[in-house]
C-alpha cells in the first residue's frame, strides 16, 4: 500500500463495480477496473432497472453531486399505478402508487446509468480484459492475471463480474446457484400513436398480465424526465450520453415446464415471444410484433445458495458475483450498489489510517453476506411463486 492507502483492483465494469470505483475515486483511493467487454456498449445491459432507497443512497454516497443529480434528471418517468390483469386485459387488481421523492426512488435506463458511472473514470477502466486467475505476491499483495498474459497488482481484488463470475469459483469453489426459470426480454420503440393504441392499464404503470397457462407479460413505459442532452448540458457539460429514444421494455414469461431455449439468436427468441402470445389481444401482441427483433434476449432466473465467510485476505466479492437473486423484488442492482457504498466506506477507514485492511474487509463481508442473502431469500418468497418473479421489466 502507498502509506495506508490501498490500491483496489475491480474485476467487472457493470453497475456495482463502477459505483465502487466512483466511491473510491471520491475518497482518493487508487482503483483500476478490468472489464471483459471490448467497449462500454459491446453487450446489452438490459433496458430498465428500478432504483430504490438503498440504491439511491449508495449512488449519492459514491458519485460527485452533479453526477447523482444527472442520474435523477435522466431517470424514467415514474409509474402512476399498479395493475394486474388477466390475458384478456380484465383488471384483477389496480391501485394508484403513492408519489415518492424523485431523488429516492426512480427507474433508469441501464446504459445511461452505466455511462454516467463511467464519467470521470478516464484511465481507470480497462476494457477487453478477461480475468483468468489471481495469485499472491511475495510481498503479500494480490495479482490479477488476464487472458493474453497481462496482469495487475493491488492490495484488494474485488470480483464484481456478475452471476457468471470468474472470481467466485476460485474463491468459493463449492458455491452453487439454483435455476428458477427464464423469460424473454425485449424493447419496442415508442412511435407517434404507439401509446394511444395501448389500453391505459399498460401505459405508465407497474403491470403484469397473466394467462391461465402461466404465460405472463409485463410492460414498462420508458421516457426520461428530462431530455438527456439538456440534462447533461445543465449538470455535466463535458459528458456525452448516447441518445435513447422512448421505448417500451417488455418481458414474456413462458410459465412453468417449458424447456429453456438456446441463448444468442435474438430473432428466434423474438419469434418465440410471439408464439407464446398467440391468441392474445392485439394491443399486447402488437407490442412484441413491433419490437426490435435484434434487441430480444433471454434472461435466466438464478438464485445463489448461501455461503459463509472465506479465508483469502486479499479477495472479496460484490453484487451478483456473490448473491445473485431473482428479480422479483427488484433488489439485485440495488443490493450491488449498496455493496459498493459499504465497501467504499470501509476502505475509506483504511485510507484514513483508522483500521487495517483485513478488518475493513472482514466488516464489509460480514454485513454484505447478512443483508445480501436476506435479499436472496426474500426475492423468491413471493405470493405468485418464484417463477412469477418479475412483476415488471427491469
Amino acid at each position: 500500500m502507498d502509506g495506508s492507502r490501498p490500491r483496489v483492483l475491480v474485476v467487472g465494469g457493470g453497475i456495482g463495480g463502477l459505483c465502487l470505483a466512483q466511491g473510491l475515486r471520491r475518497r482518493g483511493i487508487g482503483v483500476a477496473v478490468y472489464e471483459r467487454d471490448p467497449s462500454p456498449r459491446a453487450s446489452g445491459q438490459g433496458y430498465r432497472i428500478g432504483i430504490k432507497r438503498q440504491g439511491s443512497d449508495a449512488l449519492r454516497a459514491c458519485l460527485p453531486p452533479n453526477l447523482f443529480a444527472l442520474c435523477v434528471a435522466t431517470a424514467l418517468r415514474t409509474a402512476s399505478r399498479m395493475v394486474f390483469c388477466d390475458h384478456r386485459l380484465r383488471p384483477k387488481f389496480s391501485r394508484p402508487l403513492p408519489p415518492l421523492p424523485e431523488d429516492e426512488s426512480f427507474g433508469v435506463n441501464r446504459q445511461t446509468l452505466r455511462e454516467i458511472l463511467l464519467a470521470g473514470l478516464d484511465g481507470a477502466v480497462h476494457f477487453g480484459q478477461r480475468f483468468e486467475r489471481f495469485e499472491r505476491t511475495a510481498g503479500g499483495r494480490v495479482r490479477a492475471c488476464f487472458a493474453g498474459g497481462g496482469s495487475a497488482t493491488g492490495d484488494l481484488l474485488v470480483g464484481a463480474d456478475g452471476t457468471a463470475s470468474a472470481v467466485r469459483p476460485l474463491l468459493l469453489p463449492d458455491a452453487g446457484l439454483d435455476e428458477l426459470g427464464w423469460f424473454l426480454y425485449g424493447r419496442t420503440p415508442i412511435l407517434p400513436g404507439t401509446l394511444e393504441r395501448l389500453p391505459e392499464e399498460l401505459v405508465d404503470s407497474f403491470n403484469r398480465i397473466t394467462a391461465p397457462d402461466g404465460v405472463a407479460v409485463a410492460v414498462a413505459t420508458c421516457r426520461p424526465r428530462e431530455p438527456l442532452e439538456a440534462a447533461t448540458a445543465r449538470l455535466a457539460p463535458g459528458l456525452r450520453l448516447a441518445a435513447v429514444p422512448d421505448y417500451l421494455a417488455w418481458q414474456v414469461d413462458a410459465g412453468p415446464g417449458r424447456p429453456r431455449p438456446p441463448e444468442g439468436d435474438a430473432r428466434a427468441l423474438h419469434l418465440l415471444a410471439l408464439e407464446l402470445l398467440a391468441g392474445w389481444p392485439a394491443p399486447v401482441r402488437g407490442i412484441v410484433e413491433h419490437a426490435e427483433p435484434d434487441a430480444t434476449f433471454l434472461v435466466r432466473l438464478r438464485s445463489a445458495r448461501p455461503v459463509g465467510p472465506w479465508r483469502d485476505p486479499g479477495v472479496t466479492l460484490l453484487g451478483d458475483a456473490i448473491h445473485t437473486m431473482s428479480p422479483g423484488r427488484g433488489e439485485g442492482a440495488n443490493t450491488a450498489l449498496r455493496d459498493a457504498a459499504l465497501l467504499a466506506g470501509q476502505l475509506a477507514g483504511v485510507a484514513a489510517g483508522r483500521l487495517p485492511l483485513a478488518v475493513a474487509k472482514r466488516r464489509y463481508e460480514a454485513e454484505m453476506l447478512r443483508y445480501g442473502f436476506e435479499a436472496v431469500a426474500a426475492s423468491i418468497e413471493l405470493p405468485f411463486g418464484p417463477r412469477r418473479a418479475a412483476a415488471g421489466p427491469g
